[in-house]
């Protein structure tokens, strides 16, 4: 049986997490702040996956390092699959992503501008290691991609999805800069851009805030997993209770100790 997927994602960026709304940054704590006020890597009990994104503009090498620094610190108490992406634009980013604990990367920029060194990271350590998140939004005709933190545009999203039929990778993340951080509900109405012959995983990401958006997603055919870097609507409780809501829904989610059905 394939099971579907509830991800937490933080957003750090120079010491400190962040929350974003439509990509717009507001810093809330450093990784003692997250630990002591939502006893951070308990909430974890409640999630399949994490994933940490380094959304620092253009990051120096120190900046890689602090993230890195930060990261361990963080990941202690934790134990289940970490995805870790944000600024990478060579080898060498990818190789200390895995050294500092990462499972998978997540690449965006390379996705779009630099093909050859997916291709390359594919080769090294397998497809099934790589995420690619794609940042789009609705303009006037078109919902478009963009890099650069959500600032350049690239390719129509339909371009965008069209362009990665030959590329080898794991699974493709869908980030709505339109939603993000509104908790008005996920945009489903990118699946339709899928073409049916699409065979990787699909993510959603941007707008989850509460659990039965969770159900409007995991029970699409298409959706594999839900993302959400809802700090304050999520943490605490709000995980357990996204899990034990959809689960009693009938969503086919992995049954962890403490989630009570």
């Amino acid at each position: 049986m394939i099971y579907k997927r509830i991800i937490y994602a933080l957003l750090y960026s120079r010491g400190e997490f962040h929350l974003s709304r439509n990509f717009r940054l507001q810093k809330v704590g450093d990784v003692k702040w997250l630990k002591n006020n939502f006893g951070f890597g308990e909430t974890c009990d409640f999630i399949d996956e994490l994933v940490i994104i380094n959304v620092t503009p253009n990051p120096s090498e120190a900046d890689f390092n602090n993230f890195f620094k930060d990261i361990n610190e963080l990941r202690e108490k934790i134990f289940l699959p970490i995805t870790i992406g944000g600024g990478i634009r060579k080898l060498d980013h990818v190789r200390k992503c895995f050294e500092n604990g990462a499972d998978k990367i997540l690449v965006n920029f390379l996705a779009h501008k630099n093909k050859l060194v997916c291709e390359q990271i594919a080769t090294i350590f397998g497809e099934q290691a790589i995420s690619i998140m794609v940042d789009y939004k609705k303009d006037e005709k078109n919902l478009s991609s963009y890099i650069n933190s959500g600032k350049v545009f690239s390719k129509t999203l339909k371009e965008f999805i069209d362009s990665m039929e030959n590329l080898k990778f794991g699974e493709l993340i869908l980030n709505s800069i339109d939603q993000d951080g509104t908790a008005a509900g996920l945009d489903l109405d990118c699946l339709d851009l899928i073409p049916k012959k699409f065979k990787n995983p699909i993510l959603v990401m941007g707008g989850a805030g509460k659990p039965e958006h969770f159900i409007d997603a995991l029970s699409h055919e298409k959706i594999s997993g839900v993302i959400t870097a809802n700090l304050f609507n999520f943490l605490g409780k709000g995980l357990q209770e996204a899990r034990n809501f959809s689960i009693k829904k009938n969503i086919r989610l992995i049954k962890f100790e403490g989630v009570n059905i």
